[in-house]
């Protein structure tokens, strides 16, 4: 059996994207050719790594368990090239974002400076990829928004910092005009939310008000998809306040929500030991959260 790391690198591409043209483009490569390479690779390991039907592209089982030891291979292979190189292999810190926030900004600022001798990889991973790349090991950890308590007992989470949350609507929507709204306001919404159902369910359960649960439209996987259909005006949706600053732009509006709980960002990282510049980073996001000097 010969599997290459472009075996590898076309295996986490398409892990990664669950979509063989958006990997394709990632690779620089045809969607024909890393369809082969994919096949070919599944020949030599004797086992089908993805479920493909004309909709969709998931992982088997199989598929996740060599998802870690992918990652792993092709990390060292790179730290051979480096070496090979005549460079001196710096860790790695790979941080996984679920969306983009003025305090994660703040907070990599900060370990840049703290933490000189690392070379740091953020994977923008979406409401869908964010857990999951975590427990698959392409991450070390990741930054992760709920509205609940921390939902995943199974990994590591530390609180950051918390902000209350806004409606996002189309600017031609009945409330766009609305200096704030509540709950009660929003019973009769659609809401757009992301694929995984489960997700979906975690974040809007906790905004929900006395009656019927809301209607959800699950059709994204990132807060962008999100925030376009919101501007085309198929539904709105329910985000951190920091959104406004972070994601402003013409045809959509951001209301606060006067009695909305309000959402933390988590820090979560797999249990277990850790190597020493993760722990430092881990530090450091708690002192740039807490106001610590640094």
């Amino acid at each position: 059996m010969d599997v290459t790391i472009h075996h590898l690198r076309c295996f986490l591409a398409v892990a990664r994207e669950l979509h063989f043209g958006r990997a394709a483009a990632e690779l620089h490569l045809s969607p024909s050719s890393l369809s082969e390479q994919i096949r070919t690779l599944e020949r030599r390991v004797s086992r089908p790594l993805f479920q493909r039907t004309s909709r969709a592209v998931e992982l088997t089982e199989y598929g996740a368990e060599l998802m870690p030891l992918a990652a792993r291979a092709v990390e060292a292979t790179d730290e051979v090239l480096l070496w090979a190189h005549g460079e001196i292999a710096a860790p790695v810190i790979r941080v996984g974002l679920m969306v983009s926030n003025p305090e994660f900004s703040r907070i990599m600022a900060a370990a840049a400076a703290r933490i000189p001798n690392v070379r740091w990889r953020i994977r923008q991973l979406g409401f869908v990829d964010c857990y999951n790349a975590l427990e698959a090991g392409t991450v070390d950890c990741a930054f992760a928004a709920e509205i609940s308590p921390a939902s995943h007992p199974q990994l590591e989470s530390r609180a950051l910092w918390d902000e209350g949350c806004v409606l996002v609507t189309s600017e031609r929507h009945r409330l766009a005009d609305r200096q704030s709204v509540c709950l009660a306001d929003l019973a009769d919404e659609t809401f757009v939310s992301v694929e995984d159902e489960e997700v979906s369910a975690r974040w809007f359960s906790a905004v929900n008000v006395d009656g019927p649960p809301p209607r959800l439209l699950s059709l994204a996987r990132s807060f962008e998809e999100i925030l376009e259909l919101c501007a085309a005006g198929v539904g709105v949706n329910i985000a951190g306040e920091s959104a406004r600053e972070t994601y402003a732009r013409s045809g959509l509006r951001f209301i606060p929500i006067v009695d909305a709980p309000r959402a933390t960002t988590y820090l979560y990282l797999r249990a277990g030991r850790r190597p020493t510049p993760l722990e430092r980073f881990v530090q450091v996001c708690l002192d740039v959260a807490s106001g610590a000097p640094h």
